[in-house]
């Protein structure tokens, strides 16, 4: 359809563009600039489907269109109080030439009015049929007026030229249970989006998300907000090719690709099956490339012991060090002897002392625990072998811990892998281990790694589980890994896994894990290198004995010109689907629809206005944004730029009159229905919750700098002491009401204007 925006650059305007384009509508945008701003729909620009015209809609303009939505008008009292008499003049001279050019090409007309035509209201909260109670000749009347003059145009154009019109009264996303990925500065996270939400929504300053540009190649980019509301409606789940899926509201988009190969957003409701949406082929990361360490540096030190090769020369140097540290630890001074013998004994020197004495820990000391003979390396400096270590325990090997304080991680893949096991664990850790197996036994060989210290590094403190819990997860500091370093990571992966024959070994790689974490996470990695896998599930079962199932999941990689992992990152991939730089289109496999009642999230990104989400990784789509003058004199929009500057907030009169405020998301749907529905008009568009306007500035002064002042100035002439819509029509003809928050988007728009005061 093409549709014709008038006042389109500006804050309505923009937000309504936004959506119209993103439903895959050929928009005008006409705006003479006066109070719009080009930055609002810049990202449109170069879109083919978008073109912008500077013109006064006082003046006559021939087009083609299918409808017209009116919203050309200064909207504030700074601005349309500047030039009262263009501003009646845009509400008259420039209706009537919109519906003259609704008549002659037959378009449906829709009039942004205003509940101003209610003016100082004697009825609350003000219903459609209310007549109002304005002063034909006062300050605000070139608004008040012109737009009560608009709706009578209006209907007369509808009765007398048959001019199909709607007029609407204006009174000022993924489920929470979905991955995104995204920085918080250099650190990466990956989570649920209700749990992304609680992380950074107190301070998104240096959040980015990867999101592709106007070419479709991956990059990073900030967010400028993120957002959560309880809604009540219909969802979907959509499954792709690639087993990617996302569970989306019927209003949000994923991105379909247009006739230039470029992405192109399309309603989650508006999607069928067989349609191609994009998924990011490749995803740039912030690499963070592990460094040799010590272990010591990695786990707490409680009940470590340095084991250097003398002990006993640094007993005697640091004796009375030694005495003295043992008394501030509270112990009797007829057992300081006693514990020298037993560190002599030991020949260890706990971390604590060692550290307490100043000493130099150095790559030739070994560590211990205090109930252990087994000592091991604390420098790790083989990193390559420990990520290959790290891989390989993750996919086939286990937690054992037994109350005696005997820590196990145990291994079971193939001998020629545990033989690989055997020498990495001696080279890295200095730690003789064994493979057991009994082959008339028919039991897989494995092996036992026994070490407390190695436990608690690998399980606990680099994340491969939580707690000694048995459960496994790969951490994202894994992820981060460059190239070089994570295809050894994968290596041990791809190993330890042993589900892998001759038959696949050099035409495809294969992942298996019973975790989808794992899986999920394995998917992201892949695409570090520009790759794509295939997730499916299976079952399988422990052993011919326990014929019990278990779901498993499964990443195959096929299409590559080399399948030697430690190859890479100079891997090429040829997939059967069509690409756009760092984007491929997977087909739509699956919609099902479910209900939603909970809340719902969603980033906005400028310049980029989509992100990853969704199970192994889908392109959303974000449509919600601030974008309010800093200086239209509207009362939000007034204290929010006050309290941000550090200046009084100016209470005009004692702050007792009323507003009732709508989020600009909500407002934009409203205005949609209201078009495409069948019911002409007026009908009231605003959030029946109202505040006082006192209230309104306490709350902007709490949030923003609770040590502002509040000042308090004459009411100006005609400024209503109470506006509240009655919104009956609305949910009754529309199916319509606000589901925003004052604070959401309060919250919403005080981030927008701190980045652009800023």
């Amino acid at each position: 359809m093409r549709i014709l925006v008038t006042g389109g650059a500006g804050f309505i305007g923009s937000h309504l563009i936004d959506r119209l384009m993103a439903q895959g509508h050929d928009v005008i945008c006409l705006d003479n600039f006066f109070t719009g701003s080009k930055r609002n729909i810049l990202k449109w620009i170069d879109n083919p489907y978008f073109e912008l015209v500077r013109h006064d809609i006082t003046e006559p303009i021939r087009l083609e269109v299918d409808q017209i939505y009116h919203l050309a008008c200064p909207a504030s009292p700074v601005h349309y109080q500047y030039n009262p008499v263009k501003t009646i003049k845009t509400n008259v001279i420039g209706t009537l030439n919109m519906l003259g050019l609704a008549k002659r090409v037959k378009a449906r007309f829709l009039l942004a009015s205003t509940s101003e035509v209610y003016g100082d209201p004697d009825v609350h909260p003000q219903t459609e049929e209310y007549r109002g109670n304005v002063n034909c000749i006062g300050i605000r009347s070139c608004y008040d007026e012109g737009k009560r003059v608009a709706e009578t145009l209006a209907f007369d154009y509808h009765r007398q030229n048959n001019v199909d019109i709607r007029v609407a009264r204006i009174f000022n996303s993924l489920t929470g249970d979905q991955p995104v990925i995204y920085y918080q500065g250099n650190q990466l996270y990956h989570e649920s989006f209700a749990d992304c939400y609680n992380r950074i929504h107190q301070d998104i300053s240096n959040v980015s998300v990867p999101c592709f540009d106007s070419q479709g190649n991956m990059v990073l980019k900030p967010i400028s907000a993120i957002w959560k509301h309880k809604v009540t409606k219909k969802g979907y789940e959509i499954t792709t090719t690639w087993g990617k899926r996302v569970k989306i509201t019927e209003d949000h988009s994923l991105f379909t690709c247009d006739d230039n190969g470029l992405p192109q957003p399309v309603f989650g409701k508006d999607l069928q099956v067989g349609d191609l949406v994009a998924v990011p082929s490749h995803i740039p990361f912030i690499d963070k490339a592990l460094e040799p360490f010590y272990i010591t540096d990695k786990i707490a030190g409680a009940g470590i012991s340095i084991c250097p090769e003398d002990v006993v020369s640094y007993l005697e140097q640091y004796r009375k060090q030694i005495y003295s540290y043992l008394q501030a630890k509270g112990v009797d001074v007829r057992q300081h002897y006693s514990y020298l013998k037993k560190y002599e004994t030991g020949n260890r020197i706990p971390l604590e002392l060692w550290q307490y004495l100043g000493l130099a820990i150095t790559p030739k000391e070994r560590i211990a625990t205090a109930s252990s003979a087994k000592r091991i390396s604390n420098y790790i400096e083989n990193l390559e072998d420990f990520l290959w270590f790290l891989g390989f325990y993750l996919a086939e090997g286990c937690l054992i811990y037994r109350e005696e304080g005997d820590y196990q991680l145990s291994f079971s893949s193939d001998l020629k892998y545990l033989e690989k096991l055997v020498a990495v664990c001696r080279s890295l850790f200095g730690c003789e281990c064994k493979i057991r197996w009994d082959e008339a036994s028919g039991k897989a060989p494995s092996v036992n790694v026994r070490s407390k210290i190695i436990v608690d590094l690998v399980v606990n403190s680099l994340g491969f589980g939580k707690n000694l819990s048995t459960a496994k997860d790969i951490p994202t500091w894994i992820l981060q890994l460059p190239p070089e370093q994570l295809v050894h990571f994968l290596q041990g992966f791809w190993q330890g896994d042993g589900n892998h024959d001759a038959k696949t070994t050099g035409s495809k790689l294969i992942f298996n894990s019973s975790s989808p974490a794992i899986i999920e996470k394995l998917v992201l990695m892949v695409a570090k290198f520009g790759i794509i896998g295939s997730v499916s599930e299976f079952y399988t079962t422990v052993s011919k004995s326990n014929p019990k199932e278990y779901k498993s999941y499964r990443l195959t990689i096929q299409g590559l010109d080399n399948y030697d992992i430690l190859a890479l990152a100079s891997s090429k991939q040829t997939l059967q689907a069509k690409t756009t730089n760092h984007l491929a289109w997977a087909r739509v496999k699956e919609i099902a629809p479910f209900e939603i009642d909970d809340f719902v999230y969603d980033f906005s990104v400028p310049d980029g206005e989509n992100f990853i989400g969704g199970t192994y990784g889908i392109c959303c789509h974000n449509t919600y944004g601030p974008r309010m003058l800093e200086n239209d004199g509207r009362v939000v929009s007034n204290f929010v730029a006050q309290a941000l500057r550090g200046i009084p907030l100016t209470v005009y009169g004692d702050g007792s009159q009323t507003r009732s405020f709508c989020y600009v998301s909500d407002l934009v749907e409203g205005l949609i229905r209201l078009m495409n529905g069948d019911f002409i008009g007026p009908v009231n568009l605003g959030n029946p919750g109202e505040y006082t306007i006192l209230e309104l500035a306490q709350k902007i002064q709490h949030k923003i700098n609770p040590d502002v002042e509040i000042v308090f100035k004459e009411l100006p002439q005609d400024d209503p002491k109470q506006r509240q819509p009655d919104i009956t029509r609305a949910i009754t003809y529309l199916g319509w009401e606000p589901t925003v928050p004052l604070d959401e988007g309060l919250n919403l728009m005080i981030e927008d204007f701190r980045e652009r005061l800023s």
